[in-house]
């Protein structure tokens, strides 16, 4: 995958894994769509060795706290049907 070219093309993500993020490792995506915040978290290991991302749209429930090492190059985030619980209690 290194040596291919996919600065072009969009990567969507709908149920990652561990093995499919280290495989995803140091390429040249250029944009990365997260489906899930599970995805999401186990990219965030790997995301800041992608030098060449420009946008990361992420999509699913976040709850708790979320940490993305993210790259210098990433110029947009998109949240797209994010939902963000802060807590589990009815009163949030």
């Amino acid at each position: 995958m290194l040596s291919l070219d996919i600065t072009h093309m969009t990567i969507v993500v709908e149920n990652g894994s561990d093995g499919l993020f280290k495989i995803l490792q140091d390429t040249n995506i250029a944009i990365l769509e997260l489906r899930t915040a599970n995805c999401a978290s186990m990219a965030s290991v790997i995301m800041y060795t992608l030098k060449k991302l420009t946008k990361l749209r992420l999509r699913g429930t976040y709850s708790g706290r979320c940490t993305l090492q993210l790259p210098a190059t990433l110029q947009c985030i998109s949240l797209q049907e994010v939902d963000v619980q802060l807590c589990g209690c009815v009163a949030c």
